[in-house]
């Protein structure tokens, strides 16, 4: 490293300021993939705190589900002046609740609203949300009563729906009309281990311990198909879980808020009497055998039934704890009513789960995939209490039993890319990039593809990629180097099937293998993405992947006892072999290598974060344009709790302009603007807790206004010289 990199790396000490250490409670600690980000529109409504240590661990009076609390109970003569009481106020909370869905119903649909980022944390116990507020932001700690569970993962995403699915309700004389406003459903995904009776029996810790995957949320979306689940479940003993069994008559397909508002409409219609018993019923595809669970926080207490009856109890009773979570306008009134109960939609797993991510494409139910020591990625679709297992993704064959697998699939541009690795030394990627409008016609015309294919599904296989290496890939992360452009995640187990040579999985087998060049029908929407308050389609603009309106796509893989390794432009180059790291071939890595193959500025190359296995494994990597020069650095974490940030440097390659060592191995790294001040903080969770680091914001003022200066002068120059006229 020259001087005047050593002399950027002195100052570059200078560029976070820790403002926030949020430590977990004693006796509970993250897990590698228990945190993610959360993007949402939906508004917030808790205040700015009096001091960063105040941390919320049920809601404040008036918020939530404490609306509810009835006021002045203790007064009622008899059970009955009490029903009549407690039904009067539910009936004013639901028209409260209804009048602020639609006023934020009409600021979203005025694209008044700005998307914010939230960090999620779970704990074996519960969950730590760090709610952004415009210059604040809130901690909440929820705890899900967990009994014989702890978290393993977690992921947080919403799903916006259609402003046209929902029918107007007829107004009724005796009850105040449902809202049927459209509003963006949340879900939050969570795998939790559940520990057996017998773990300690005998002082011997018995490690056959199941684990779950619960859909919170799940409960407001529409139910799937019946077409949907012929065609894709894996099982044909996967039927969708009736809610109300005893209906004889079929019923329509529901939207998520006509699902929410049929739970408002038993909260009004009903009195307190007849549904003093019945609390919401979420169907279950978990064992029965499995201890029913009971919370007993503030949040889930006793059934009101017994509040009822117990006259002279001290709380006051509650009258809509048992609301649904998305019948919320606000954020955190939906977080507040997060709670895990024998009735909550879950899924028992037989195999153990890794990484979480998601696939919400447009015109289809929202995906959770969840990678496996199978040598598989799970992929459940998500219904109104159904959790069905779809075609899964299909690793790089292996017959030795896994203790890792990752994945990544992003859709950049035109481009789709999806990469997955385990431990055993494998990493397969496949490349692929919608077609054109003349492609698609010449396709049809020349019998490529049927006539009925949808042009929107019809991809041109670019890549399709395996590598063994001589070292253990942990980790695998595709990214864009460029700031301006916007990647989503979005995965195609079409690719998958095709091209393996497992027959007797999914659809695909040796006969059907696809080659680089292939057009072909992805089954699934690769390239659009439902986010609220529309979808966001890709267009399919014919470029050229080696141009430079193409899009830059790279691939960074973690592996264990060697430096991480950077693969450039894998739609063109794919991965490049390595003559340092593919097997069967002797040598290493050199140590403090930057360079490996190719030149930095140029299509293609393989390039290494020097010096980043010399501080352990890889646990977490992200990708951020940190100094606004408009090119992403590459921020990573180890299990030994330094944080590194790598910039390109033309000439030297990937240069570490930054480090610190936190106490504890670094499961999670993200820049997130979570005071919404327009600088991205960089947030860090550990194995015992979470710390927010603030930019120097002089150095960030600086660093924009020489960009500014940048950008007016390149004005100047473009503009043409005025032409006098005598």
């Amino acid at each position: 490293m020259g001087p005047s990199h050593t002399k950027d790396n002195e100052a570059s000490v200078r560029r976070f300021r820790e403002v926030h250490y949020h430590r977990f409670r004693l006796g509970t600690r993250s897990n590698i993939h228990g945190s993610c980000l959360l993007r949402s529109h939906l508004p917030v409504r808790l205040p700015r705190p009096h001091t960063m240590q105040m941390i919320y661990t049920h809601p404040p009076p008036g918020i939530g589900h404490r609306r509810g609390v009835l006021p002045q109970w203790q007064e009622a003569p008899d059970q009955a002046t009490f029903a009549r009481i407690a039904q009067e106020h539910t009936r004013t909370v639901i028209r409260e609740i209804n009048d602020e869905r639609r006023r934020v119903a009409q600021w979203l649909a005025a694209h008044r609203a700005i998307a914010r980022t939230h960090v999620i944390v779970a704990t074996q116990s519960g969950f730590h949300f760090f709610v952004a507020g415009f210059g604040y932001w809130n901690v909440l700690d929820i705890d899900l009563c967990l009994q014989n569970e702890s978290c393993v993962g977690v992921k947080a995403f919403e799903v916006g729906v259609a402003q046209n699915t929902t029918p107007e309700q007829e107004e009724d004389d005796d009850t105040e009309s449902i809202d049927q406003t459209q509003l963006p459903v949340l879900i939050i995904a969570l795998t939790t281990y559940v520990k057996r009776s017998s773990e300690a029996k005998n002082g011997v810790v018995d490690e056959s311990g199941s684990y779950r995957l619960y859909a919170l949320g799940a409960d407001s979306l529409p139910p799937l198909t019946p077409e949907f689940i012929e065609k894709h479940a894996l099982r044909t003993d996967q039927a969708p879980i009736e809610k109300e069994p005893n209906d004889k008559e079929p019923k329509e397909k529901k939207s998520a808020d006509s699902a929410v508002s049929d739970d408002l409409a038993d909260l009004q219609t009903n009195t307190l009497a007849q549904r003093a018993n019945t609390l919401p019923v979420t169907s279950s595809t978990a064992d029965d055998s499995v201890t029913p669970r009971r919370c007993t926080s503030d949040n889930q207490t006793q059934p009101f039934a017994e509040e009822l009856n117990d006259m002279t109890s001290k709380q006051p009773p509650n009258t809509i704890r048992d609301l649904p979570m998305n019948s919320y306008a606000y954020l955190e009134e939906r977080l507040f009513s997060l709670a895990v109960t024998e009735n909550t939609l879950a899924l028992d797993l037989d195999y153990l789960p890794f990484r979480i991510s998601q696939d919400v494409s447009d015109g289809m139910p929202p995906v959770l995939l969840v990678a496996g020591n199978d040598n598989r990625v799970h992929r459940y679709a998500l219904g109104r209490g159904q959790i069905i297992e779809i075609e899964p993704l299909l690793c790089p064959k292996t017959d030795v039993p896994l203790t890792f697998t990752a994945f990544d699939a992003r859709v950049i541009g035109q481009y789709h890319v999806q990469a997955t690795a385990h431990q055993e030394f494998a990493v397969a990627l496949q490349a692929s990039r919608a077609l054109t409008a003349e492609e698609t016609a010449d396709a049809v015309k020349n019998l490529l593809v049927d006539k009925s294919a949808d042009p929107a599904l019809l991809r041109r296989l670019l890549v399709a990629d395996e590598e063994i290496y001589d070292a253990a890939p942990v980790l695998i992360t595709i990214f864009t180097p460029d700031s301006k452009r916007i990647d989503r995640t979005a995965f195609d187990h079409a690719i998958t099937h095709r091209i393996s040579s497992n027959s007797g999985v999914g659809s695909g087998s040796a006969s059907t293998r696809l080659v680089a060049g292939d057009i072909y029908n992805a089954e699934w929407p690769i390239g659009t993405m439902g986010a609220f308050p529309g979808p966001a389609a890709v267009g399919a603009v014919d470029i050229d992947p080696e141009s430079e309106q193409a899009p830059r796509i790279h691939v960074l893989i973690g592996f264990v006892g060697e430096d991480a390794v950077i693969y450039h432009d894998v739609p063109v180059a794919g991965l490049d072999p390595v003559p340092t790291l593919v097997g069967g071939v002797a040598g290493r890595v050199p140590a403090n290598a930057r360079h490996i193959s190719g030149r930095l500025g140029g299509h293609g190359g393989v390039f290494a974060l020097a010096g980043s296995s010399k501080e352990g494994m890889i646990t977490a990597a992200h990708f951020d344009d940190l100094d606004y020069d408009g090119v992403k650095e590459i921020i990573v974490g180890t299990v030994s709790g330094a944080v590194l940030i790598y910039k390109a440097v033309p000439e030297h390659g990937y240069v570490l302009v930054w480090k610190r060592r936190f106490p504890a191995p670094a499961y999670g790294i993200f820049s997130a603007d979570i005071n919404c001040d327009g600088a991205n903080e960089l947030v860090v969770v550990t194995l015992l807790g979470v710390h927010i680091m603030q930019p120097n914001l002089a150095h960030v003022r600086a660093k924009l206004l020489r960009q500014l200066v940048l950008a007016a002068k390149a004005d100047e120059e473009e503009q043409p010289e005025a032409v006098s006229i005598e």
